[in-house]
Order: structure tokens, then sequence, then C-alpha cells
């Protein structure tokens, strides 16, 4: 047995709420971090140990809650597609993947270190089954989507195990998680200290989980008195998903340029805002324009670059082509032009 740090923070200072104490001379020191406030116990014994004890001691064979699968199956469903390359990590039978697989998913495979559960996978189910467990596994492709099913309860290197799970995902890949919902076990139970399973070692809020995944956007996530069902998608880091936006932001706007060049030379511009704004810096707009328009009573009379900024109302005076820019109000500014009756040719920027 080892005192643990908080699998969430490293904080080692803590407090016990109970100590669980079983046969065998095994007791469970359930304890809450002082920094994150998040409960687990904090006298395990190693990973290695919780590798082998699942290997021999398996319990799930034939035990696990379909009902529960029945409902997991269902939100999977809503986030993964049928070409999805999905690995259930911790599947014991593989009940889960046929569900799916009774659904035409057929990118499917189990992990499971019980050597027992391949077997009863492969009879009943007809699903394939790696006997291995998280540290062991080892696999040269990546997968769009990860079950993690009643799983996180269970792992004594925590953050290990997910930075492992996190690398095999494809880039913007998905993680399905369920873990019993520590933060209501007072609200419904009948069996007392029935939630200290001797395998169970970490205890799962809402919040908790959102900081173990805070490196996840959060695509769902529901809470009952049993359980906690969430789905996760991977994200890139803050740095490289802005070079992304800016590269695709660039495409855009040549394409945007393109159709500016091909603009008649004199045209009138709908929408004042911030987009019109940075195009007259940008492009052959300012060159164009020779009237904006707006809605927006702050900005009627007012000028951009010297030109007059002018209501919708004195557009029939006009019959220059009317370039829309906006994205957003694109189609509610048509659909004004065409009230309107106006006769000018209409431009979009896509």
């Amino acid at each position: 047995m080892k005192n643990r740090a908080c699998p969430l923070c490293g904080n080692h200072a803590v407090q016990v709420l109970y100590v669980q104490k079983y046969s065998q001379e095994l007791n469970h020191a359930v304890a809450c971090c002082k920094k994150c406030g998040f409960v687990y116990v904090n006298n395990t014994r190693s990973q290695k140990f919780y590798n082998k004890y699942y290997a021999e001691m398996s319990k799930y064979e034939d035990t696990r809650d379909s009902e529960l699968h029945e409902e997991s199956s269902k939100m999977i469903m809503q986030f993964a597609k049928k070409s999805d390359h999905i690995l259930d990590i911790g599947c014991a039978t593989g009940h889960l993947l046929y569900l799916l697989k009774k659904n035409n998913y057929r990118n499917l495979l189990g992990l499971d270190p019980a050597p027992k559960c391949k077997e009863v996978a492969q009879k009943i189910y007809n699903i394939k089954l790696v006997t291995a467990n998280i540290d062991s596994f080892k696999s040269t492709k990546k997968f769009d989507f990860i079950i993690l099913a009643t799983v996180l309860e269970h792992l004594e290197e925590l953050q290990k195990s997910m930075k492992k799970i996190t690398s095999l995902l494809n880039d913007e890949g998905k993680v399905f998680i369920s873990v019993p919902n520590a933060g209501n076990f007072y609200q419904k139970f009948e069996e007392p200290f029935g939630e200290f399973s001797t395998e169970h070692i970490n205890f799962f809020s809402t919040c908790h989980l959102h900081e173990l995944m805070k490196e996840y956007s959060s695509l769902y996530i529901r809470a009952d008195h049993v359980a906690i069902f969430s789905v996760w998608q991977k994200i890139k880091n803050l740095k490289t998903s802005m070079n992304e936006y800016i590269k695709l932001s660039k495409k855009n706007l040549d394409a945007i340029q393109k159709t500016i060049k091909k603009a008649p030379e004199r045209i009138i511009v709908w929408g004042a805002g911030s987009l019109t704004q940075r195009l007259l810096q940008g492009s052959d707009l300012r060159k164009k324009v020779i009237k904006f328009v707006d809605k927006n009573t702050n900005l009627i009379g007012k000028k951009i670059n010297n030109i007059p900024i002018i209501s919708p109302d004195e557009l029939s005076t006009y019959r220059e082509p009317i370039l829309i820019s906006s994205y957003k109000f694109k189609d509610e500014i048509i659909k004004e032009i065409k009230k309107r009756k106006l006769k000018n040719k209409v431009l979009t920027l896509v």
C-alpha cells in the first residue's frame, strides 16, 4: 500500500473522511484533497497490482449492466459516425460494442485485461477484443472514438492513463465517459457504504470530471443519482487552433478579395460593421464603394473613409449594385432588398 497524491492536482495534503475495512486486512482511506476537493482512496496499491488483479480476478465476464449499456449506446450513437474507428477500453465481454454493431458500426475493437472476456466476446458477440490494459496496449493506428464506460473510477495512475488514452485518439477525436456520480451518492441508496467497492478508488462529481478533462471540449454531460454520462472532444492547444483559424481565414479572405475585384467600379456596400472596415484596408473595396448602407441609427449620417453611411430608405435613388458585406445578416438583408422592391443588382461575398 502507498499514499498517493491527489490524482487531479498532485497535492498531498488530505482530510481522511472514512476508512473502509475489508477482509484479508485490506482497508481504504477515503480522503478529500485539501486543495481541489477531489475525493479518492489515498492508500492504494500500484497500478501494476490493479492490472494483475483485473486480469486474474475479473468478475465482469457475465455481469455487466445491459440496461446501462443500452443507455450508453444511444448517447454514443449521437456523436460517433458509422465509419469511426472505435475502441472500448475496459469493455469486459464487449456487450456495449455489440449494441453498436447491431446499429451498423463496423470498425470496433475492445480492450480488457481478463483473458476470459476475449473468449466470451468472440463466442457470443463476434467482437474483436485485445487482452491488455491501458499501459500494455500498443497500437500503430489512432482511433476516432474511445469508450471509457465505468473505467476511470478504477485507475490508480489517472493522469498517466488519460495521457495514454489521449495519445490513442485522432486529432479532434471523441471520448465517451461514464462514472458513478459520487456527488449524488447520498440521495438514493440501499446498501450502506455500497459505493465503497474494493475496486473503486476515484470518486467523481461533474466538476471534477471537468477538471480531469480540461484539455477536452465538453460536447455532452448528464448526471443522475447513479452515474455521470459524458462525451468529450480532443482539442488542439490554443496556439495551434489560432494558427489554423488564421490560415483558413486568409484562404476565405482571398476568395472575398477576388469577388470584390470582379465587382463593378462603383458599388454600394450594405453593412458598415467590422467586416467592412477590415475589407477597406485589405482589398479594392475602398476604390469602388460610393456609399455605405446600414439600419443602425447610430451609424447613419456618419462616415467611414470619408464615405457617408446612409439609411436603406435612401437607396431608391441609386442604381449601382449593392454588395452585402455581412455573413450573419446576409439572408435578412436580401429579404429587405426584395421587400423594398429595389432593382439594384445584388452581390454577396459568398
